[in-house]
């Protein structure tokens, strides 16, 4: 009788045990490799690339004189302003029953600012000829004043300042745009140490608990010593039991309630993403129908069958089946060879550029023309040291406070803005230098210290850090929010299809700019 109620009370607790909450969270891990170019040059001694523009730039090229493979001649047509309008708008002023009490005009200058440049690219490996262009389009609408002579005043003492600093922020805009295309489409690009995430149980009292923990925390380790320019088959073979052991909770947990659904679902999203990042297209493909058969989270299971598809496609497009391998990014245009030099002796030459350009505009309107120290572009927060050249030719290096500019442009292509937000680490809502990442008329997506993400729409003058408790808890509920007139998005958003990391993020961002 005791032996009876001894197995009884014991099959409670396990189903007590298996019952327990089934929480999920995001841990982080790091993974290195390269990111493969849509249409690549097969073999690796003919990667070489001639260009008419300094600002041009592809990895895992040699920059040659002549003779390169692709020939990229770059024409910038620099910017165009439209006539200037004046805009009339009338404003009313009401009592508290409605009724106007008093009525007047107000007028604003509306000039559009339009920036474009051509590449043309001649490829000696195809004999092809392409041709692209870039644009980037402003426009300009004054404070209001209250008379068209006054608006037009303005536009005549401060239409060739603000022409310049449109210039200055298209130039920028259009060479990130250009060296972005031409990388997604030849490069070679490395992404190290490049922040992952898989869902790993955290309910204490779950009886996996333990096991899903110790594999993270292997996991974590093993990849951490992933290089993009080595390869991988030993690291494949560690992780090895890793990856049984979230198979075996798979095949442990086999009923259909939803808990044991949403445990399936985590260790097929690990399986999942562990192949896709060991370069193995086809088993990420087998647990992506997994997950969209297990109906815990369908669409993370279709988005990650289309990743295994990408990939698939990339490695075919390319003749590879690795990402994983060492590339050479060189600029061998100041080589001279002596006439008895045998190949061997040419070797990586590197420019020593300590200085890149940059233009900071001040919130009284003012261009500043300068230069930074790469050294200094790490420390850009709530000021920037630039390097200033004075009325007497002397260059001297000026720190500027944030709170008194309004975005700093630099020769490199990046973009800062002043915004203000509360950091995650402190309450300071100081404004602070933010370097952008997206921006468009519904939502802009910045990185402050290199660390923060900050989410602000145009309608709100303070962003918000995605490290703030609301993010970190409630992200999906959070984007929702923000995809409120966008209904598909929302509803991935609710589903939490996308994650607290700047590849994610970045993903909502344009899906809701592209949003109709």
């Amino acid at each position: 009788m005791r032996e009876k109620l001894f197995c009884i009370v014991a099959l409670c607790y396990c189903v007590i045990s298996i019952a327990q909450s089934t929480n999920i969270d995001k841990k982080p891990f790091k993974v290195s490799y390269i990111k493969l170019p849509t249409q690549p040059i097969l073999e690796d001694s003919r990667r070489t690339y001639s260009t008419n523009s300094k600002f041009i730039f592809l990895h895992g090229f040699s920059k040659v004189n002549s003779g390169a493979s692709l020939d990229i001649t770059m024409d910038y047509q620099g910017i165009s302003a439209s006539e200037f309008e004046i805009e009339r708008n009338l404003v009313e002023r009401k009592d508290s029953d409605g009724n106007v009490t008093s009525s007047y005009y107000v007028y604003k200058v509306l000039v559009d600012f339009n920036s474009t440049a051509t590449i043309q690219i001649v490829n000696a490996i195809t004999d092809e000829a392409i041709e692209k262009t870039f644009s980037e389009n402003n426009t300009l609408q004054s404070d209001a004043f209250s008379s068209a002579e006054e608006a037009k005043k303005y536009y005549y003492d401060n239409g060739n300042t603000i022409k310049k600093r449109y210039r200055s922020e298209q130039w920028v805009r259009i060479i990130r745009r250009i060296r972005s295309y031409l990388n997604e489409t030849y490069g070679y690009i490395p992404f190290e140490n490049h922040n992952e995430t898989v869902q790993i149980l955290s309910s204490k009292k779950h009886p996996e608990y333990e096991a899903h923990q110790k594999a993270y925390d292997e996991l974590r380790s093993i990849f951490e010593r992933m290089q993009y320019k080595e390869p991988i088959d030993a690291l494949a073979l560690r992780v090895q039991p890793i990856i049984e052991s979230f198979d075996e909770i798979t095949q442990k947990y086999t009923a259909t309630k939803r808990k044991e659904r949403k445990l399936r679902h985590a260790s097929y999203f690990n399986l999942a993403k562990i192949y896709y990042f060991l370069d193995n297209p086809y088993k990420t493909r087998e647990y992506a129908l997994k997950m969209i058969d297990n109906d815990f989270n369908p669409s993370e299971g279709r988005s990650w069958l289309s990743k295994a598809d990408q990939l698939k496609e990339k490695f075919e497009i390319n003749q590879t089946s690795s990402r994983h391998f060492d590339i050479a990014t060189e600029d061998l245009t100041d080589i001279e060879l002596s006439p008895f030099a045998d190949e061997n002796t040419v070797k990586e030459v590197e420019k020593p550029i300590d200085n890149i350009i940059a233009y900071l505009i001040t919130t009284a309107n003012d261009t500043i023309a300068a230069q930074i120290a790469k050294t200094d572009i790490s420390n850009i927060g709530y000021h920037v040291d630039l390097q200033v050249q004075d009325e007497n030719g002397a260059v001297r290096t000026t720190p500027f406070k944030a709170e008194d500019c309004k975005t700093l442009a630099l020769g490199n292509g990046d973009m800062y803005k002043t915004i203000k937000f509360e950091e995650a680490s402190n309450s300071q809502n100081a404004p602070k230098f933010v370097k952008t990442i997206h921006e468009s008329e519904k939502i802009g997506l910045f990185l402050f210290d290199g660390k923060e993400l900050v989410i602000k729409t145009p309608d709100n003058e303070i962003g918000t850090s995605t490290l703030t408790s609301d993010f970190v808890f409630g992200l999906g509920k959070k984007l929702a929010v923000y995809a409120k007139d966008c209904s598909d998005l929302a509803e991935r958003a609710n589903k939490n299809e996308f994650k607290n990391n700047q590849e994610s993020l970045l993903e909502f961002c344009q899906a809701l700019s592209d949003c109709d």
